[in-house]
């Protein structure tokens, strides 16, 4: 455990077989987590003037977690890891009436315990990619509180998948990946919001998302600045296989095929080896 800024950021240590279930911290599988009520809390302190906001005192801010992503390093066994928050709208806070701020954008972000990096976007593309900076550079402390189901159940076989499924119980993936040029690993995990489901014949396929996931195809050398927004989709007919669609800079064309814009879409499909593991969260 490491402490951030008052709060608790829980390690995602992931060495357990997709075979080995868990009944409570003391199964062998590490417990899901309970994205519902897991949560990133900023302390921003009081802007010099500002116009936009009324925080003569600060702000603090707490936030859901969309996603995690430990990133692995096998060569020298350590780890660090990168929360992605969920968005909103950017906004005028404290202030009596029009409070979204027009034209609006989108208010999202990747954290890890020291260092931060906007994700978020407005309605096109305006060139460039996001970089990440020092926490300690904007905000008087940061917490991430992640809370684990009390017992989490490895669903080993497409049957408990559907069963689970049928069941409404919380569902948890975890999918690991390896960096094909370097001794890196990637265990991510998310809540699995949408679920296709066939109690007749035990199919399934998970379509879910936004997570994180590395582009390898950038060379950045900081972690924070090659994860890139994705969803992820995988089925029973093909457990050991995840594919990704990015987010990313996507043409706009007219009907003649002359470019208009560039919007952030999801639009760049990775398919990686994967080792895929569904969770059912029991409380």
């Amino acid at each position: 455990m490491a402490l951030a800024g008052g709060g608790w950021i829980l390690p995602m240590a992931f060495s357990a077989s997709a075979e080995e279930s868990s009944t409570g911290s003391g199964g062998s599988v590490p417990p899901a987590c309970n994205f519902q009520a897991s949560f990133m809390t900023w302390d921003l302190p009081p802007p010099a003037y500002s116009e936009k906001h009324d925080i003569p005192f600060g702000n603090m801010a707490r936030i859901q977690l969309d996603a995690m992503i430990d990133v692995i390093d096998d060569s020298s066994g350590g780890s660090e890891r990168f929360i992605l928050i969920q968005p909103c709208r950017t906004e005028r806070v404290y202030k009596e009436d029009r409070l979204f701020q027009i034209p609006s954008a989108e208010y999202r972000v990747i954290y890890s315990l020291d260092r931060r990096r906007s994700v978020g976007k407005g309605m096109t593309y305006r060139g460039g990619r996001s970089v990440g900076s020092l926490v300690k550079d904007k905000f008087r402390s940061l917490v991430i509180d992640v809370v684990t189901f009390p017992n989490t159940r490895v669903l080993r076989t497409p049957a408990e998948v559907n069963g689970a499924t049928g069941a409404n119980h919380p569902l948890v993936g975890r999918t690991e990946i390896k960096d094909p040029q370097h001794p890196l690993r990637y265990v991510i995990e998310y809540p699995v919001k949408t679920m296709n489901f066939m109690p007749k014949d035990n199919s399934y396929q998970i379509d879910t998302g936004p997570l994180l996931v590395p582009d390898f195809d950038l060379d950045q050398a900081s972690a924070i600045d090659r994860l890139e927004m994705a969803h992820v989709a995988f089925n029973h007919k093909a457990p050991n296989l995840a594919e990704f669609i990015l987010r990313q800079p996507t043409p706009v064309m007219d009907k003649t095929g002359r470019e208009l814009c560039r919007v952030l879409h999801y639009s760049k499909v990775c398919v990686h080896s994967a080792r895929n593991t569904l969770l059912a969260g029991m409380v």
